[in-house]
């Protein structure tokens, strides 16, 4: 009896000893502010020291980030973690009528090897855009996944590309307004997990399209008819600033579009909010289009082969029917013979 109550007490004292650490631990630091602007795509950097944990080789993290108080994110808020480095990214493009100015994200750390629980807020502050971009610039990357877009200045690269080869005009306001993986918009994941997703990338700018661009997209016109659009098409006028740097262009995805005016004073009529939501429509469908090109040829092949799988199988047991049936025939042959 005494036994059984000194377990109690000690079974109960243990756990409250671990509820309490575990309270205390989920408790958050001081909150992290974070300025981003209006239709200009952000990201943030989780690592593992934001929680005062050491990434060591054999760490394994576990990052969850979601809307204070709810348990997602915002819709034009997305997350990817990287498993090569093990840091998890935040991104996304702030929408031009975000009423909230101030947004506030819970980001969950589970540190693997210790199980301890960490969390940290980060505050975004919607900042106004001071010049918003009327032109735009839309293609997809092929050898990139999303999150190598956060590495090694990638993004500074390729917005120079522009700003000193392509939109000699765009130097002083261009911007990434819009960032996605192309699975994240339709696209099939690929077959090989080592193969690279893609990642769709929109470039906008206040200034007019350059002539440089006008015969760019005049240039790569005849791709934009192709049923499958060749992965390793090399033969563009500008494609050495782009493989000079690392990106690998799909440019039968590559368009030029005019984007609707945002008034500063920000008296969007009824009409203006439709047309912007036809334009952000039309950014996610207008690129899946060309996606949806390999994807198609890549179905109709697999019918293709099974239609002729089907009918070589039947081809094979209407011969074996006719083998077999002749063989019977002439045994039926042979056993009369031999009766006579």
């Amino acid at each position: 009896m005494h036994f059984t109550a000194a377990l109690f007490v000690n079974t109960a004292c243990i756990m409250c000893i671990i509820i309490s650490t575990l309270q205390g631990r989920v408790e958050p630091t001081a909150v992290i502010a974070r300025d981003v602007n209006e239709t200009e795509m952000f990201y943030y950097e989780i690592r593992p020291e934001l929680f005062n944990w050491t990434n060591g080789a054999d760490s394994r993290f576990v990052f969850t980030p979601s809307l204070q108080n709810y348990p997602d994110l915002l819709y034009w808020i997305y997350y990817k973690f990287d498993g090569k480095n093990r840091h998890g990214y935040l991104y996304g493009t702030p929408p031009a009528d975000s009423s909230d100015r101030k947004i506030l994200l819970d980001i969950n750390g589970l540190n693997k090897k210790t199980y301890q629980i960490e969390t940290q807020v980060i505050q975004l502050n919607i900042l106004e855009k001071s010049e918003y971009a009327t032109n735009e610039v839309r293609f997809k990357i092929n050898n990139l996944n999303v999150e190598d877009m956060f590495h090694e200045e990638r993004i500074p690269y390729l917005l120079d590309i522009f700003r000193q080869n392509l939109w000699l005009g765009s130097k002083e306001n261009l911007y990434v307004t819009f960032l996605a993986s192309a699975s994240d918009l339709g696209q099939r994941l690929p077959l090989d997990p080592n193969d690279t997703e893609g990642v769709i990338v929109n470039l906008g700018s206040s200034s007019n399209f350059s002539t440089m661009l006008y015969d760019l997209e005049k240039e790569i016109s005849p791709l934009q008819k192709m049923n499958k659009c060749p992965k390793d098409f090399k033969r563009t006028s500008v494609e050495r600033y782009f493989r000079a740097n690392g990106f690998n262009l799909d440019w039968c995805s590559f368009k030029l579009v005019e984007l609707p005016i945002i008034d500063q004073n920000k008296t969007i009529n009824v009409q203006d909010k439709l047309s912007s939501t036809k334009h952000a429509e039309e950014n996610v469908w207008e690129l899946m289009e060309s996606l949806q090109y390999t994807q198609s040829m890549h179905t109709n092949a697999s019918k293709l082969i099974i239609t002729l799988l089907i009918f070589v199988i039947f081809v094979i047991l209407i011969t074996f029917s006719i083998g077999v049936f002749r063989w019977h025939k002439k045994v039926i042959f042979l056993k009369k013979l031999n009766k006579i």
